[in-house]
């Protein structure tokens, strides 16, 4: 029984360090840099300043349908539309597709004529920021 309690203390200890700790690390994780390039162009910026970034992108009005899009795309990368994307979806995409959260494939069609969607990197950000901020 002693030898058992020796064995699970550490583990024990660590789990309720990382529990305690969790929402302070949080903070300072929020507070940390990021460093993003785009053509040799580079800049710094915290999670919270490239979340205004994106709340200002989208003007914080995705609806719960856009967002369960996002999170299908996010998820399973692309979407197929053999015969293009069809109304009353199509009206559905195109506030998204306006944000510059998703793209067509083949690249520049239009939603009718698309073959596949996918996030942009935009929307990637956007759903990695949105899967953050649901986690704390």
């Amino acid at each position: 029984m002693i030898e058992a309690l020796n064995i699970l203390a550490w583990p024990v200890t660590v789990l309720i360090a990382i529990f305690v700790l969790r929402p302070y690390m949080a903070k300072l994780l929020s507070g940390s840099k990021i460093k993003l390039s785009l053509f040799a162009q580079s800049v710094e910026m915290t999670l919270r300043e490239l979340k205004e970034i994106m709340t200002e992108q989208t003007g914080e009005s995705l609806t719960e349908l856009e967002l369960e899009k996002l999170t299908q795309l996010y998820r399973d990368v692309t979407k197929d539309y053999p015969d293009g994307v069809k109304s009353p979806e199509r009206e559905e995409l195109r506030p998204l597709r306006n944000y510059g959260l998703i793209m067509t494939l083949p690249k520049g069609q239009s939603l009718g004529h698309a073959k596949f969607i996918q996030l942009t990197a935009l929307g990637r950000l956007f759903m990695s920021t949105k899967l953050h901020e649901r986690k704390d």
